[in-house]
């Protein structure tokens, strides 16, 4: 899934897109929140998200990446 926004890649000046992708680990469910350039490929991480299914219940961790 993608979003476009306002954000420009840094090499070629083009606007990122937000992706989102998500892939499921045995018990973990992970989903990477990210830019990425169309033209050139680059990427640029926003945030991650892990859910756990524990005895407990369900563990959510997020990572937040630097702007």
């Amino acid at each position: 899934m993608s979003e476009k926004n306002n954000i420009k890649c840094p090499k070629d000046g083009n606007a990122l897109v937000l992706m989102y992708e998500a892939e499921k680990l045995g018990n973990t469910a992970r989903v990477m929140v990210y830019y990425k350039c169309p033209v050139c490929g680059y990427r640029k991480d926003a945030e991650r998200l892990e859910l756990q299914k524990t005895e407990q219940g369900i563990l959510v961790k997020k990572f937040l990446y630097p702007p």
